[in-house]
């Protein structure tokens, strides 16, 4: 039976159960929980975090996959606690999102030699097998990000992503923007290095809703997350009702089973310490966890959809996602 690590340790990849693609815990900058520690109330976003995920697993929830790297402040001993209060279980990344380190790439002085893809992937392979700042969390899937076009710091971050892979067997999750194909681009890239394309989630596709895109990385053996989902939607983009019927129609050209679910969300809301922005600032997405098994789930039903490829969606497909890990 294959294992997946979560921040608890390794358990078999049948224990997943229903999975949350690309989730966030708690998100901020890099180090800001250390430098402006007044801005977040840690211990309300545990307890936010372990409340609503707990509400969530009563509703069906096994597993998350936490996508905050380092550069999203991803904070491992928060995630374990939570894991351990809630009852869910977490993955968590090592990686990078579009914060890249100038550690890594300086783009104010380009007379100075980025680091190696190799050396970069030295770091995030001591994430995999030795832990995560000292806390013996160990990252359980490689994160990467690019904006489109892709911009040499991320195309670094992509080659290192790929080179950590080939050494821990690790699986790649990456993040693209929306009204975007960069993730043709992305899996190029991977590819190159030598990254077997089933190996690999290119996130936030229902962010882009053009069949033929999705198709030709479906076509590769490329996972589809279709994991930007939340009751109000991203200013001009197209709202959940709308990417619901889009994924039935790909199950319908037989693509169900290379397609998971997830919302991309985080407890953030529920922790800070600083009043509401003027503007009104309000939850727009108050069921967090759980809005996908109260509103697009009972959605894709209604448009004909079989519990059978639901299963495949939120069950099934990220259990054979994390079979494949390994090298």
């Amino acid at each position: 039976m294959a294992k997946v690590t979560t921040v608890l340790g390794p358990i078999d990849t049948s224990k997943l159960g229903f999975t949350l693609s690309h989730e966030h815990v708690l998100t901020s900058s890099a180090c800001f929980r250390h430098v402006y520690p007044e801005m977040l109330d840690r211990d309300l976003a545990i307890k936010a975090a372990v409340r609503l995920l707990g509400e969530a697993k009563k509703e069906g929830l096994n597993s998350i996959i936490d996508c905050t790297p380092m550069d999203l402040d991803r904070d491992a001993a928060l995630l374990e606690e939570v894991s351990r209060k809630s009852g869910v279980n977490i993955v968590c990344a090592t990686g990078s999102h579009l914060y890249i380190p100038r550690t890594f790439y300086e783009t104010m002085f380009p007379w100075m030699k980025p680091m190696s893809p190799d050396r970069v992937a030295d770091l995030w392979v001591r994430e995999v097998e030795v832990g995560i700042e000292g806390t013996g969390v160990k990252a359980g899937i490689i994160k990467v990000s690019t904006n489109d076009p892709i911009r040499p710091p991320e195309e670094l971050m992509l080659r290192a992503a790929a080179r950590t892979h080939l050494r821990t067997g690790l699986l790649i999750t990456t993040h693209t923007p929306m009204r975007s194909r960069v993730g043709l681009e992305q899996l190029r890239i991977l590819k190159a290095e030598g990254v077997d394309l089933t190996k690999v989630y290119v996130g936030h596709v229902n962010s882009t809703l053009e069949a033929d895109y999705h198709k030709r990385m479906a076509d590769q053996g490329a996972w589809l997350g279709m994991d930007h989902f939340h009751p109000a939607g991203a200013p001009g983009t197209e709202t959940w009702e709308e990417r619901t019927e889009f994924i039935a129609g790909l199950i319908k050209d037989g693509y169900g089973g290379q397609i998971m679910l997830s919302h991309d969300w985080n407890v953030g809301f529920h922790a800070r310490r600083h009043p509401p922005a003027a503007d009104g600032e309000k939850d727009t997405h108050p069921d967090g966890y759980a809005w996908i098994g109260r509103a697009v789930l009972p959605k894709l039903r209604k448009l004909g959809v079989s519990e059978r490829d639901v299963k495949k969606l939120m069950v099934d497909n990220p259990r054979r996602y994390f079979d494949g890990a390994g090298k």
